[in-house]
């Protein structure tokens, strides 16, 4: 059983001046590049079975990482690499061998290798774009004459298009913006804010973390394409759990996004932010556990950004309807409605920020070449297209740029910036009454607000229910009369299409989601933009319990006058 599963790691960044526009014809590192793959391709494309199609993409990393524990600075460190990916395609665009084996998982690992620490030592690097190269062939001519073979003894597809639609020539050259932080100041901060775990002594685990991640992407392809684009990530990352006598473990987490320095909340805000953090935690430890239940839910903007990307993008993802191991959802279901008429639904990786906040799925290429668009998905409920790679579907024949993948892997059809807007929206105040209103209409003693959710996972294949379950980390119940009662040990499950036919009404609060999301193509940086909604019926469930018993010793930096009290 397959689980596409989505982990939360939020980015902050910093900046100082813009990005500055290269020659792609010029530039040392895309000539080399191009250089070395016209060559072999000119050997390539004469084999038997010949290779149509071959592309390099080339990554150079520079990584910072601070951790701090209970005040004092655990990890401090900096670090470089590069790592290059080859992608030859063997056959032809109809078949060739990505073609999927019938009664065979799909192999989406690429051949590459790490680049000489050293970008200038160019004979180091033309080897190993040589022996890389020649590994990448043999591995793809053996797949194609497993793809030849299978197509041979196996049922006719679902459906029959091409396997690929080589990428236009693409010429675009960015180099990076200077990059400026202080170390020290991080490390303060970490240091500063890790310590007040001290005051709380019901905290088991805590996390103080500060990455920035600077990347270097060079892409070159056999059509001619020549690609270099700058990415900076990074993140601040506070987060506390602990566990509850019968194994029940509660977390809440803070995280601050940002594009230059001064963007980022003072030491005294995130000091503020980490005490609230450890009210909700305490209150969490004294709270009821919740019992399965059915009815209205309000999911919190933020909270709906992760439910509509993890339930709804993954089944609006191209390959996912031309394979005949996924469920399908919506294949044909084009030009109809698929979700309640009072969404629209677009992915717009061209989109760097929103209103203010930088967004993790932004590119302006993706990982194929192709230029990233802005497509509209779903429109009033109804649905338009699907997010599409270089892997053409019925009616849908070439990419709108949303190709993407990790270092070595294969890129698939990914979601970048997921949008969601209602076509009519309320303040959430007025959100609020209509919950009220719809607890009292459907006679239930209370509904639910989920406030935040940690991540979770929806099964896509045929083999497995068309299904999700998302985990909620702060969820209130509201009663008729208004107040609201904090409880824990929520997850939310269902189905896809009942959940989504059921949403009501929605707020104008938008909130952003920056996060990472994991699939065949392995992890890619992700967003979601929505505004809190109100569902009118949702089915939750008690959650696994952790087996183990909770710390028999207290950490040692626990202060006895402790403002959490003893457990």
């Amino acid at each position: 059983m397959k689980k596409l599963f989505l982990l939360f790691i939020l980015l902050v960044s910093s900046f100082v001046g813009h990005a500055a526009e290269c020659n792609a014809q010029k530039d040392p590192m895309l000539e080399l590049l191009s250089q070395e793959l016209m060559r072999n391709f000119k050997t390539l494309k004469k084999q038997k079975p010949p290779v149509y199609y071959l592309s390099y993409q080339l990554k150079i990393l520079k990584e910072l990482n601070l951790i701090a524990v209970a005040g004092d600075l655990s990890q401090n460190t900096r670090g470089s690499f590069g790592w290059l990916d080859v992608d030859a395609r063997v056959g032809n665009a109809q078949t060739d061998n990505t073609h999927e084996l019938k009664g065979f998982w799909n192999k989406y690992r690429l051949e590459g290798g790490v680049v000489p620490s050293d970008p200038t030592a160019q004979r180091a690097l033309r080897h190993l774009l040589w022996s890389s190269t020649q590994e990448a062939v043999e591995k793809a001519q053996d797949d194609y004459n497993n793809v030849v073979s299978n197509k041979q003894v196996s049922s006719a597809s679902l459906d029959p298009s091409d396997d690929f639609v080589p990428p236009q020539k693409q010429l675009f050259c960015q180099t990076h913006p200077e990059v400026t932080y202080d170390r020290q100041e991080i490390a303060s901060r970490l240091k500063e804010v890790s310590s007040l775990v001290k005051e709380y002594d019901f905290i088991d685990k805590s996390a103080f973390e500060f990455s920035l991640s600077q990347e270097d992407t060079f892409f070159v392809s056999s059509v001619g394409s020549r690609l270099r684009t700058p990415r900076i990530l990074g993140r601040y990352f506070f987060m506390i759990q602990a566990q509850t006598p019968e194994g029940m473990i509660l977390e809440r987490s803070v995280i601050y996004d940002g594009v230059k320095m001064e963007d980022f909340p003072s030491l005294e805000t995130m000091k503020q932010d980490f005490a609230r953090m450890a009210q909700e935690l305490k209150a969490l430890l004294a709270a009821p556990a919740m019992e399965p239940y059915t009815g209205p839910v309000i999911l919190k903007n933020r909270a709906s950004g992760v439910f509509f990307h993890e339930i709804l993008g993954h089944r609006l993802e191209g390959h996912r309807q031309k394979s005949d191991s996924f469920g399908q959802t919506f294949t044909n279901r084009v030009g109809k409605q698929v979700v309640s008429p009072v969404l629209n639904v677009s992915d717009n990786p061209l989109l760097s920020h929103f209103q203010g906040v930088p967004l993790r799925g932004y590119y302006l290429f993706d990982d194929e070449g192709n230029p990233a668009q802005n497509v509209t998905l779903i429109e009033k409920g109804i649905l338009k297209n699907f997010l599409m790679s270089s892997s053409p579907i019925k009616n849908f024949p070439k990419s709108n740029g949303h190709g993407r993948k990790e270092l070595g892997y294969r890129a698939v059809s990914r979601m970048g910036n997921t949008i969601i807007t209602p076509v009519k929206a309320v303040s959430y105040e007025e959100l609020e009454q209509q919950l009220l209103a719809e607890i009292k209409r459907q006679n239930k003693p209370y509904g639910l607000i989920i406030e935040d959710i940690s991540g979770g996972f929806t099964m896509t294949e045929t083999s497995a229910p068309q299904a999700f379950k998302v985990n909620p980390l702060l969820v209130y119940k509201i009663y008729p009369d208004g107040h609201k009662e904090i409880v824990r040990g929520v997850d939310l499950v269902g189905t896809p299409l009942t959940s989504f036919s059921k949403v009501i009404a929605a707020a104008d609060d938008y909130a952003v989601f920056n996060g990472s999301c994991g699939a065949e193509s392995g992890w890619v940086p992700v967003s979601a933009v929505s505004p809190s909604i109100l569902v009118s019926e949702m089915e939750v469930e008690k959650v696994h319990k952790n087996p183990s018993k909770p710390p028999i010793m207290r950490p040692p930096y626990v202060e006895k006058s402790s403002q959490g009290g003893k457990k």
